[in-house]
């Protein structure tokens, strides 16, 4: 299932259901195919997801250089890069910082 997000304050974006499962797990919200974020509830649900991502990007950075050396060593193709939480949550986290901003809700799956 493909989700789209919306939002007043930035363009519209999708995410699949699993990458969105990883991405609510991370921020510890239960995973709902609609939903909203009210405007009230975004700066803490911001913090929450910029949190998880940068916990995120040490591992992804460890995934990262693990790619390079068994590309190196023929183990493993280019393009075969791994994807973490870091890059597949960050249109979400760029939405909230906007709709923070105006005061406005995130909504998805509507």
């Amino acid at each position: 299932m493909i989700i789209e997000f919306k939002s007043k304050a930035a363009g519209a974006f999708f995410m699949t259901e699993p990458v969105m499962k990883m991405v609510f797990s991370a921020i510890g919200t239960e995973f709902s195919p609609k939903g909203i974020f009210t405007a009230e509830r975004i700066p803490e649900i911001r913090r929450q997801l910029a949190a998880a991502i940068e916990r995120s990007r040490q591992q992804d950075q460890a995934r990262i250089d693990q790619h390079h050396d068994q590309v190196r060593e023929g183990e493993a193709s280019a393009q075969e890069f791994p994807i973490g939480l870091s890059q597949r949550a960050f249109p979400l986290l760029e939405m909230l910082s906007a709709a923070e901003k105006k005061k406005v809700p995130v909504v998805w799956g509507v």
